[in-house]
């Protein structure tokens, strides 16, 4: 993914009790909260300084309304002891009374605090522009920080709607919700992506090869990934335009009823980056994220700060967004936009574009075929000066928790749903998971390289709501998680420091899950893959133990590729079944980082992937040995057997050649293809004899 705008934490402001002062000479306590949140979810604000738990009482802590009336509240003081949850309020307006007698430090260097929030029954729209602008000027004020961005990567079993031939379909997570990927197949033509267009192969006849046609793009236009829908082809990208100073996150939809002479008919766009696309109950998610230049407000009055919008079915205007589409999202002071475009694809995607832009950004989302969940880092951002010092504080971001983000979803029409906050950090799509309507996340607090404060992973189940059901916490302290994987009542999980522990964890009582069993094994997975209802597949790398002279320690580093197979029939007690090296140290391939470049052909049980072979060289060098891809059958009988070695062995090169990599492999019928930047290859499917190559230029 193209780098893309983070959200900044803000320091909200804080109303100070008449009759008490500030001492210059020490740092006051800040407190980091946003405005509202829902009445079926807790309100909570943390501040900089620790507060007492025998302390937080109806005296010194206590709710008022709008009538500066005390109300009733259940009151919380969070696990950190900087952190206040309020829950069981109406909607309405109050206001949170911290007595400076309820922290630790107390005295002159602590005042009381009294800040204002909102409950709200559901999200509503911004109501005027005054209303939008006056929010972001908040943010300007309260912010001593220019916004900062940082590159995000998305590493990121179903028939899709589209591929009701015998041929390759994307790897997607979830049954029924299609991800796109960079190669699709349909009707016995292999689209992939080539530079800033897509080319079009014929591969009915396998030995015969050929270039059907190549659709060209603008050069401004990026291409991330293409997805099928009927007879349609889905172009997703990024492109700049330069008039408008911005970049565009867009759909371009093609009708290929011929697929010799692609028709365009449509494309939409959102301001901003995109984050991924899903398509579920015909219909098209484009979800991404937008960061206005709201820090522009110090030197103009007024402007524009709503996302611009693009639909070429309604003219070639870039549109500002209705405020009637664009919503605060609570519990957030966030100046970054989600936005999300859905898209009837029914009829030829003839209906109109419904967009959203809700203030509140995110990176990471999993989508199921009724709900969309998006999750964002929430960054503790603040490091206390010592005492007597007389400085700012200082910022340093450092994620420690995750704010998740509900939608339901039906067809164009998205209801906010609600937010939640927990523990730790997620590492991908793969560490979550909804199944009967409750949401399964998997996380991991702290760093696992930090010996003062040691690394810890937990499990997650919230219910529709996002209420806490149950949880599976402080596992594998000192690690964290490398991979995940949800089959129905059961979760996998792989930690990793020194060796890999698989958790087999049963929750099938999301009310009290628990870990069954635990293998230790060398090496680690990256991807898990499910098998059957027993068996996983693991694709990672092996490890070896080596020891520092100087440090006087041993440590951890990875040589060859590795592929396991985990017997899981006895959830107590694990196994490695069968396990096989691939290359030497240096060897890797796409499918460690991006599940979508899995290969799979249920008629022979084969697993296979684009491969990049190093060896061991003099010391610590490595050498090249080769590229290609790798075919394997691997079934419970037998383990993983290399049926396809289909490698171009180095001829003194020292390094791969990116235009001849493997990027995909696929089948259609009895015959399998390789996809690389400058040619497709045909093999026989059951023997892997080559048949044809059509050079692409």
């Amino acid at each position: 993914m193209k780098n893309k705008w983070i959200a900044i934490l803000l320091i909200a402001v804080l109303t100070i009790l008449p009759g008490n002062s500030m001492l210059i000479s020490t740092p006051k306590v800040e407190a980091q909260t946003a405005s509202a949140s829902m009445t079926t979810h807790s309100w909570q604000v943390s501040f900089t300084k620790t507060l007492k738990e025998s302390k937080i009482t109806e005296d010194n802590v206590y709710v008022t309304n709008s009538n500066d009336q005390k109300v009733t509240a259940a009151v919380k003081l969070g696990e950190d002891k900087k952190t206040i949850f309020v829950s069981d309020l109406a909607p309405g307006s109050y206001k949170l009374h911290v007595n400076k007698d309820a922290f630790v430090l107390g005295g002159p260097k602590t005042t009381s605090q009294v800040i204002a929030f909102t409950i709200i029954e559901k999200l509503e729209a911004v109501k005027s522009e005054k209303e939008l602008q006056q929010y972001f000027k908040t943010l300007l004020a309260n912010s001593q920080k220019e916004p900062g961005y940082e590159a995000t990567a998305e590493i990121e079993k179903s028939e899709d709607k589209a591929s009701a031939d015998n041929s390759s379909t994307t790897n997607n997570q979830v049954e029924g919700v299609e991800e796109g990927d960079i190669v699709v197949v349909k009707d016995g033509f292999i689209y992939s992506v080539k530079d800033y267009g897509i080319t079009v192969v014929d591969a009915k006849d396998p030995k015969n090869l050929k270039l059907a046609t190549t659709i060209k793009l603008k050069e401004s236009q990026y291409i991330s990934k293409l997805a099928l829908y009927d007879n349609l082809l889905i172009v997703i990208g990024d492109k700049y335009l330069e008039k408008v100073g911005t970049s565009m996150s867009t759909a371009t939809l093609y009708n290929i009823s011929n697929p010799k002479n692609p028709k365009l008919i449509r494309e939409v766009g959102q301001e901003g980056y995109l984050q991924d696309i899903r398509i579920t109950n015909d219909t098209l998610y484009l979800i991404g994220n937008m960061y206005p230049n709201y820090w522009m407000l110090r030197e103009q009055k007024t402007m524009d700060l709503k996302p611009k919008t693009f639909d070429s079915v309604e003219g070639k205007e870039y549109k500002s967004l209705p405020l009637d589409k664009i919503s605060i999202l609570p519990n957030t002071m966030d100046g970054t936009y989600s936005l999300i475009t859905a898209l009837d694809l029914k009829n030829g995607a003839k209906s109109t574009a419904n967009t959203k832009g809700y203030l509140g950004g995110s990176s990471g989302l999993y989508m199921s075929e009724n709900a969309l969940y998006l999750t964002t880092p929430i960054y503790d951002g603040y490091s206390v000066p010592a005492a007597g010092r007389v400085m700012d504080m200082i910022w340093m971001p450092r994620t420690t928790d995750t704010q998740i983000f509900k939608w339901n979803v039906d067809g164009t029409a998205m209801n906010f749903v609600g937010t939640t906050e927990v523990k730790g950090s997620v590492l991908n799509q793969y560490s979550m998971d909804e199944y009967e309507g409750n949401f399964r996340i998997v996380t991991t607090e702290g760093n696992a390289w930090d010996e003062q404060q040691i690394s810890r992973n937990h499990l997650f189940i919230l219910d529709k709501n996002l209420q806490q059901l149950g949880a599976v916490k402080n596992l594998a302290p000192g690690e964290k998680v490398y991979s995940a994987r949800f089959m129905g009542e059961k979760a996998y999980v792989v930690t990793f420091k020194q060796v890999d522990p698989l958790f087999v964890i049963d929750v099938a009582n999301p009310k009290k899950p628990t870990v069954l069993g635990e293998l230790k094994i060398p090496g680690f997975s990256n991807y898990l893959h499910p098998l059957d209802d027993t068996h996983l597949i693991g694709i990672g790398y092996d490890t070896e133990q080596r020891y520092d002279e100087y440090s006087k320690r041993n440590f951890t580093v990875t040589t060859n590729m590795k592929m396991s197979l985990f017997d899981v029939s006895d959830f107590k007690n694990p196994k490695e079944q069968s396990t096989v090296k691939i290359g030497g140290k240096g060897s890797y391939s796409e499918v460690q980082y991006n599940p979508k470049a899995l290969f799979r052909n249920k008629e022979y049980n084969y697993f296979g992937f684009p491969v990049v072979l190093y060896g061991a060289g003099k010391g610590d060098e490595v050498v090249y040995k080769g590229q290609g891809a790798q075919i394997y059958e691997i079934t419970a009988n037998k383990g993983i057997v290399l049926k396809g070695n289909i490698v171009n062995k180095s001829t003194g090169d020292q390094y791969e050649n990116w235009e001849q990599r493997v990027q995909r492999v696929v089948y259609i019928d009895d015959a399998l293809y390789t996809i690389a930047n400058n040619e497709v290859k045909s093999y026989q499917l059951k023997d892997f004899k080559p048949l044809d190559t059509l050079s692409i230029k």
